[in-house]
């Protein structure tokens, strides 16, 4: 029996690949499913290197709002003064503290370098978020046509051997 082709309601499939170590993103526009697009280079790593991710490393403000994610954030950390960067709270290699915590809420908090503590899922959406406004500006910019809603489909990927609690509190970070 022949199906009739339904056009899907989006016009751009982005799959955003949140790892332990690095992040990033690749898209693909629903009228070339084929050619899957890599996110541009981020700004910062290693002179000469083409990165097609970034660390997944979060910065924020003493006072606990976003300043910068990836390559960014690493080094603007690093380059502060010893005893400035006691206030700043940074995190890294994250991801895996949610698959590891045996009782995971939606109030687990994680631990910055400093030792201070806040909530994973405030950690995890500042990342999404930093990631989804990245690939938004990077689609923008090669399809200023593309319309501002509904026009993309996200795609999160969490690790198959993570148990239910971690897969849902990722939806509910990415929400």
């Amino acid at each position: 029996e022949a199906r009739s082709q339904q056009t899907p309601s989006f016009s751009v499939v982005v799959a955003i690949d949140f790892g332990t170590t690095s992040s990033g993103y690749a898209f693909s526009f629903t009228s070339d499913p084929e050619a899957i697009h890599m996110m541009r280079k981020w700004e910062g790593g290693d002179p000469g290197v083409a990165n097609q991710k970034t660390p997944t490393s979060l910065l924020l403000t003493p006072e606990g709002t976003f300043h910068s994610f990836g390559y960014t954030a690493r080094d603007y950390y690093h380059d502060l003064d010893p005893e400035e960067a006691r206030e700043w709270l940074y995190f890294e290699k994250f991801k895996m503290k949610i698959h590891s915590t045996s009782d995971l809420t939606m109030k687990t908090e994680l631990e910055a370098v400093n030792g201070k503590k806040m909530p994973a899922l405030e950690v995890f959406a500042h990342a999404l978020r930093f990631l989804k406004e990245h690939a938004v500006q990077e689609l923008k910019d090669q399809c200023p046509s593309l319309p501002e809603r509904d026009a993309i489909r996200w795609v999160l990927t969490v690790p198959a051997i993570w148990k239910q609690p971690a897969k849902q509190f990722m939806r509910e970070a990415a929400y």
